[in-house]
């Protein structure tokens, strides 16, 4: 019976062993992947770092302005337009008509017209 006994005491130290260094390998692998994700999350950052910082150089008035003259926009200031601006209709050479685009932007207001291809104008 001592035998049957020592052998069972044997197994149940295996398992337990075996289970032990299972788990240790366990948080070895979480502990990797924590890391990678850390790494991810501080490279994630600095590119939002810097998204943010082109967003708001774009917004910027001169850059704006800029814009505004090299797309060659009509641009009707703030205080000339009462009320809202609302999409409408103008006439082009012939009977057809398009519509024009109006936007807004916190301090200045543009007009655009759309691009027309060439299947519109026959309808």
């Amino acid at each position: 019976m001592s035998v049957l006994r020592i052998v069972v005491m044997l197994s149940i130290t295996i398992m337990m062993a075996v289970f032990i260094v299972w788990e240790k390998n366990k948080i070895i692998m979480i502990g990797y992947q924590v890391a990678k994700l850390q790494e991810n999350c501080a490279e994630l950052s600095e590119e939002n770092r810097k998204m943010n910082y082109y967003v708001n150089r774009l917004k910027s008035p001169e850059v704006i302005a800029h814009k505004v003259q090299t797309l060659r926009l009509p641009l009707l200031l703030e205080g000339s337009v009462l009320g809202t601006v609302v999409a409408s209709q103008t006439k082009m050479e012939g009977k057809a008509t398009r519509s024009v685009k109006a936007g807004r932007n916190k301090y200045l207001y543009t007009q655009k017209e759309p691009v027309l291809n060439c299947c519109s104008l026959h309808n």
